[in-house]
């Protein structure tokens, strides 16, 4: 078990980490790109972590807004960011990095692994690193304030893969003491296809969208949002990916068996699933279309689905119809800023290529 771990983001999930591993006697070396998130634990000396209804202040070795810092002789490096930040983070720290690092993308979103790869590679970084993603988040929780946590709950299993897969194994032994949780993935496209917030974010975001603009009590985002005919739209997305996952070969969980195997809920269809999630009664929808919901989860989920769809020629026009319409309605090309097949660095690769890609690191 690791001694030393580096943590990039001091956000809620950042700060439930750092917290959790420090209270079980690693030396933390927190880190965040944005100085405002850094300034309340750095005053306070640590974290307040609250866990099974019990708070306890949680020292930390190191707070800085310097990666390089944070990661030098740290083998052990956890990254927990909103997915859009990776690359600037990989920008950030590719000088510093060195062999035998292990970078984990908490989540990687789609794609994650690879921009993080092909972003240090194109900067000159010849380290030898493994980089992996999670699925999903371990946690269920929130800031309670500026140097202060809760975790609400613990996810009973968490996928895990690395980029390269040989390396998923030692990846999960590094983390086995703290998180058992973990457990292998196929390899990074299997984490990449089986992100369920390409499915329930974007789209509904985008049905609902006058609503959000002119309802100023709001409404709630599954309940109220996720209408019949909104259900429809997602489902069409869900057998596009679905499509591309089967494409290479990647078992993953259809949007149903995803809620079946997540919550306590029950129903025929997507629709009633999602109706008789009682976990989804009091999440409300944005208040602004300004959410992460469209401008995190549409370039760095629904793009790098569409591209691996491409590359296996595999047709997604749903996904695509989504791209083009957020892109017009938020006046930004969400295709090239996001994790396009160039930002990937499987530009002009077939189906076969990039499944090697994903499986050994090497082009």
């Amino acid at each position: 078990m690791e001694t030393t771990v580096a943590i990039i983001g001091a956000g809620n999930g950042g700060s439930a980490i750092a917290a959790y591993l420090a209270s079980q006697g690693v030396k933390i070396h927190l880190c965040d790109l944005f100085p405002q998130y850094l300034e309340g634990i750095q005053a306070a000396g640590g974290i307040d972590l609250t866990l099974d209804g019990k708070t306890s202040h949680h020292p930390l070795e190191m707070v800085t807004g310097d990666v390089p810092e944070a990661i030098r002789g740290v083998h052990l490096i956890m990254v927990v960011t909103p997915s859009f930040t990776h690359k600037m983070i990989a920008e950030a720290c590719y000088s510093a990095l060195t062999d035998g690092q292990v970078v984990v993308l908490n989540p990687g979103r789609t794609g994650g692994a690879l921009e993080f790869q092909n972003t240090i590679r194109s900067k000159g970084c010849t380290a030898n690193i493994t980089i992996a993603e999670t699925q999903t988040l371990i946690y269920s929780c929130r800031k309670t304030g500026p140097a202060s946590v809760e975790i609400y709950g613990v996810k009973k299993e968490v996928e895990l893969g690395a980029f390269p897969s040989s390396q998923t194994q030692r990846v999960l032994d590094l983390l086995q003491g703290y998180y058992p949780q973990f457990t292998p993935a196929q390899n990074c496209l299997e984490t990449s296809l089986s992100n369920i917030g390409a499915l329930f974010h974007p789209a509904p975001v985008l049905l609902n969208i006058g609503r959000i603009e002119s309802d100023s009590k709001g409404y709630r985002y599954y309940w109220d949002g996720i209408s019949p005919s909104v259900a429809v739209l997602v489902k069409a997305i869900d057998k596009e990916r679905m499509a591309v996952a089967q494409a290479y070969g990647v078992r993953i969980l259809s949007a149903e068996e995803w809620l079946r195997q997540s919550y306590d809920t029950y129903g025929d269809n997507l629709y009633d699933l999602i109706q008789h999630n009682q976990a989804y009664g009091d999440i409300m929808a944005p208040t602004t279309i300004e959410a992460r919901y469209v401008t995190e989860d549409v370039p760095m989920s629904l793009v790098p689905i569409s591209e691996l769809g491409k590359a296996a020629g595999i047709f997604t026009p749903t996904i695509d119809s989504v791209i083009q319409l957020t892109s017009t309605i938020y006046k930004r090309d969400f295709r090239a800023e996001g994790r396009c097949a160039k930002n990937l660095g499987i530009e002009g690769m077939n189906k076969e290529q990039v499944a090697h890609y994903f499986e050994t690191g090497k082009c």
